[in-house]
């Protein structure tokens, strides 16, 4: 049990996220898995680093990012390295906010990006007259409820 206590305190902050975390995998420039703060059946949590070494978290249920790394038994500060743990000059913290902003708004347009493929293949489908299975229609209804929480991000 120390060993790993220890393991985490040497670790960056993405590595202590994603310990735990249950089965993130890789997607795009960051990692999906199941948000810790809801119950969830299908990968609503996005995970990135930025470029200054922070977490970047976004739920796209709607969690918020509290709700998250209280749920994961962290505080919003262990989402930062040692050197950004507070931002001090206005710059410094409306450059963190940008940041933040900006990384949102990335994982929103990968989520679009897949859960448009989604859409097209059941679009297609439907237009050559092959019904959708429950298994599709329950996919499309993951996808279209992720749309709208990247719709959300992005206005």
């Amino acid at each position: 049990m120390m060993g790993a206590a220890l393991r985490e305190i040497e670790a960056g902050p993405l590595e202590l996220v994603l310990s735990r975390l249950d089965r993130p995998r890789r997607s795009g420039r960051g990692y999906l898995c199941r948000c810790p703060a809801h119950e969830d059946r299908a990968a609503s949590l996005s995970i990135a680093a930025g470029d200054d070494g922070r977490v970047l978290l976004h739920c796209f249920a709607g969690c918020s990012v509290d709700d998250v790394v209280a749920a994961l038994g962290l505080q919003r500060r262990d989402l930062f390295p040692p050197n950004l743990r507070r931002a001090h000059t206005p710059e410094e913290r409306r450059a963190a906010w940008r940041a933040s902003r900006e990384a949102a708004w990335a994982a929103a347009l990968g989520v679009l990006g897949r859960e448009a493929l989604v859409i097209e293949i059941a679009a297609g489908s439907l237009a050559a007259g092959e019904p959708l299975s429950a298994e599709d229609l329950a996919r499309l209804r993951v996808a279209c409820e992720r749309v709208e929480g990247a719709r959300a991000v992005l206005t």
